[in-house]
């Protein structure tokens, strides 16, 4: 029996090893192809490990659904067009137009949705740039998405501190993503 057949079967019944030296196996795969969907994303912040993530799922779901038995496709090809699947699905979700919450949307899922997005924004290295008026204003403006009147009534600033705050946020987080 072909070694990756054995892989399969075990990663199936629930051993780790077997599914961890798959994916071991086809790791340029995985990695390439998260490599070269997540570019599609206008260099979004944090979207190579997004992409990754869903990559390796797709890879479990092919260890999954692959048919052993049939023998006219190999499991390298049926993992890549199932990772390559889910990888197009998640670009074409990214570049789709965003979604306003409903007003049904409970409160819980709104917060948790800006913890998202503030944890993948908010990297340590970003956090370390920022001082400590600027990380006041981010957090204001991006998780509380607070208007830059609103801010510089809150924080007792004009509104062209609020401005250039903005602008060096903006600043580090170029330098940070290169």
């Amino acid at each position: 029996m072909d070694e990756n057949i054995e892989l399969i079967l075990l990663a199936r019944q629930g051993n780790n090893s077997a599914f961890d030296k798959l994916c071991e196996k086809y790791d340029n795969l995985i990695s390439s192809m998260s490599r070269k969907y997540s570019a599609m994303c206008d260099n979004e912040f944090g979207i190579y490990d997004d992409f990754l993530q869903e990559a390796k799922i797709a890879f479990y779901n092919a260890i999954v659904k692959y048919d052993a038995e049939n023998g006219k496709v190999t499991f390298g090809a049926f993992a890549k067009v199932c990772v390559r699947n889910r990888l197009i699905s998640c670009v074409r979700k990214r570049k789709s137009k965003k979604r306003l919450p409903t007003e049904e949307a409970s409160a819980e899922e709104e917060v948790s949705f800006q913890d998202t997005v503030v944890r993948r924004e908010l990297s340590k290295e970003l956090f370390a740039l920022l001082s400590k008026y600027e990380k006041r204003v981010f957090i204001l403006h991006y998780q509380k998405r607070k208007k830059v009147v609103e801010i510089s009534r809150e924080l007792g600033k004009s509104e062209r501190s609020v401005h250039n705050a903005l602008y060096r946020i903006s600043v580090k987080r170029k330098t940070v993503k290169q």
